[in-house]
């Protein structure tokens, strides 16, 4: 899926529509995500808000209410379900079965009371299959403000959700008694799962720019509305409205697009080095003041910080956006920028690199903090991963339901994360053979006895643009590599990294042509309902593309794309040896005649004694011969296929040392 589609579906954002949400309306919606989370560790500490906390009034206070001693007059609680589970006013936090050690809010006012929705003490015992969803909000009198042209909101708040990234957490903003109103999003980046303390008081502090719904309007009504949410809690305190900044620019999801060309591609927190392609810069500027702006653009460095057994060389790479103008007031303007000045970044040295990315403008900005980013990768020998080593918590097929079916693990499950394999030279670069897959494997004990097969299935998101296209349809490839031999998870390999050895399929033996992959794993046996799990990944997790991790349930089959970033990780290593004879093994062999009838000589040639074992498998991978071999000089063997079918097969010689393959067409 090359990025024209992207370029096309990016020409729509100033007629107001999203590019993701164009694409996602041709793909299935996420699966409803039901965590047995009181098996699971908290996510919390590893989570890093995207957005920076900032207690700063920019102008004049213009509102302030901080919930003393219960609802304020004129304010209402409404909940649009036939039950008592709806927000309430609290001066502490009443747990639940999933937050048995969580506490109230800390925040400034929290001891005089504050707004509490506990999800977890509504649904407690009841089972996870039958928790019921959140659907109420709690709404203020009339505001009265002088009139501005900026009005940003300012209220602390603690929470976490489950089970879905589509689960409305939002505040509602409307100037006519809500005939109308305009909706903004409160998670603020929060992953599915994950807790906002990025601070130290249980909580954070949460602004959001509503101009575009009150600029210079002299009334208006909040709703803080929570739908769709089935685990943990929110709170809320210590409630302000203050008059905006006139210049303020803002740097929304700013991304590394490590494989520019396709639509859907994933963040690394490690990539080999020679699988590195030209990397653009690309993020959202927001005009958050009330002035317009001029010279608007993203400016990027990538520093080398660190090379291996050694310090990094500092400053290697920058670059900027061509500059543009962004309106202020109700019809401001969202811009698109992907920076692609040439050359784009490729890096020259193995090691760990530091990219830092700034909005900027003609204007001095007067709220610093919300233009500037920075993430980290390093560049490996062999090593894909999409995480940063900050990671906890579980997720597999057994986290999900679908269509109303009962939830678990059942033999036949899959699951797995994209990885897009693109040589820095460009298509037809250096074969790549997957050599085993990494997981991080939960510290869940149910993970014990449960037999997986890793896999790595192709993938073609072209499949999805087209008339008829699915998720499904993107998986036709199939399967390309695999093990012979089921795993059996072990009480030592939990809480650990896992890696198993891939022994099957054609892309251990021809090596993995460019292209999109999903790597992960089948379960085989559940060891009587257990459910094996791999932790997940919160803080780089908020970067990653959606439509980038996939499950198959079994019970309910067919492919759909999940919300979430598993610790997956995928080893290589080089193809030096097979159908270009490249090889650096003391040992030679050949094959004669090739193509052949079936019939054919194998000569092995050694200056050393060595020993292998012959094996021959077929394009699935299946082993047909096997034999023993010394060699201590040339050894020359007979073969004879003919009593198998015609087409290609893989003759390798493997010891613990080495394993020398090549390919033998039988015509």
């Amino acid at each position: 899926m090359k990025k024209i589609y992207l370029f096309t579906l990016l020409s729509l954002i100033t007629a107001g529509i999203s590019a993701q949400q164009v694409m996602n309306s041709q793909i299935p919606p996420p699966l409803d995500n039901i965590e047995k989370e009181d098996v699971r560790s908290d996510l919390e500490a590893d989570y890093y808000s995207k957005k920076p906390i900032n207690n700063k009034a920019f102008g004049d206070t213009l509102y302030y209410q901080q919930f003393t001693g219960g609802l304020p007059i004129g304010w209402s609680i409404v909940n649009n379900n036939p039950n008592n589970f709806l927000w309430e006013w609290d001066t502490i936090y009443k747990q639940g079965q999933f937050s048995t050690t969580r506490t109230e809010i800390k925040s400034t006012t929290a001891a005089n009371g504050f707004m509490s929705l506990p999800v977890d003490f509504y649904n407690t015992p009841t089972p996870r299959t039958g928790r019921v969803a959140m659907d109420t909000y709690f709404e203020s009198d009339t505001i009265f403000i002088t009139p501005k042209p900026s009005v940003w909101v300012s209220y602390q708040q603690y929470m976490r959700y489950c089970c879905n990234s589509s689960n409305r957490m939002v505040l509602q903003v409307s100037t006519d008694d809500f005939v109308t109103f305009t909706e903004f999003d409160a998670k603020d980046g929060l992953p599915v799962n994950a807790g906002n303390t990025t601070n130290t008081v249980g909580g954070q502090t949460n602004i959001i720019n509503i101009s575009t719904a009150v600029a210079n309007s002299p009334q208006f009504k909040v709703r803080f509305y929570a739908n769709g949410i089935g685990r943990y809690f929110w709170m809320i305190d210590d409630f302000a409205v203050v008059e905006g900044v006139e210049n303020d620019m803002e740097l929304r999801s700013p991304y590394l697009e490590f494989n520019f060309d396709y639509a859907y591609n994933p963040f690394y927190g490690q990539i080999p080095y020679d699988l590195f392609t030209p990397l653009p810069l690309s993020g959202f500027v927001y005009n958050n003041g009330s002035n317009n702006l001029t010279g608007v653009r993203i400016e990027g460095d990538i520093f080398n910080t660190a090379t291996p057994g050694g310090p990094g060389i500092g400053l290697v790479y920058s670059t900027s956006s061509t500059p543009l103008p962004l309106q202020s007031g109700v019809t401001r303007d969202t811009a698109d920028y992907v920076v692609t000045n040439n050359p784009r970044f490729v890096p020259t040295v193995l090691g760990e690199f530091r990219v830092d990315m700034t909005a900027t403008s003609d204007s001095v900005d007067g709220n610093l903090g919300n233009e500037n980013y920075s993430q980290t990768f390093t560049t490996s020998d062999t090593i894909f991963a999409r995480d940063d080593n900050g990671y906890g918590g579980g997720t597999g097929p057994g986290s999900y339901v679908r269509a109303g079916q009962t939830g678990g693990t059942v033999v036949g499950d899959r699951f797995g994360t994209m990885y897009v394999v693109e040589s820095r030279s460009g298509n037809g670069g250096s074969t790549k053979i997957p050599t085993s897959i990494t997981f991080a494997v939960s510290n869940d004990p149910l993970n014990i006895g449960v037999e997986i097969i890793p896999k790595i299935w192709s993938y073609n998101e072209d499949s999805l643009f087209t008339a008829t296209g699915s998720i499904a349809s993107a998986f036709a490839g199939g399967e390309v590599a695999s093990t012979f031999i089921p795993y059996t998870i072990l009480p030592t390999d939990t809480n650990s990294l896992l890696t198993i050895p891939l022994d099957n399929g054609t892309a251990v033996f021809n090596g993995l042509d460019s292209g999109q992959y999903v790597v992960g794993w089948e379960v085989t046996n559940t060891n009587g309902g257990n459910s094996f799990e791999v932790q997940a990944d919160a803080s780089s997790g908020q970067f990653q593309d959606n439509v980038t991790c996939f499950i198959d349930l079994a019970h309910s089959p067919g492919w759909g794309w999940v919300d979430v970033n598993p610790v997956i990780r995928l080893n290589l290593g080089n193809l030096t040896v097979g159908f270009n004879d490249a090889t650096n093994s003391s040992t030679e062999f050949s094959i004669a005649p090739n193509p052949n009838n079936g019939l054919f000589t194998m000569t092995v040639t050694s200056k050393e004694t060595v020993t292998y074992n012959v094996n021959v498998r077929n394009m699935l991978g299946q082993q047909v011969y096997t034999d023993i071999i010394a060699v201590n000089g040339t050894v020359t063997e007979q073969m004879d296929l003919t009593q198998f079918e015609k087409g290609v097969y893989f003759i390798s010689l493997e010891n613990g040392a080495e394993k020398i393959l090549k390919k033998v067409v039988v015509q």
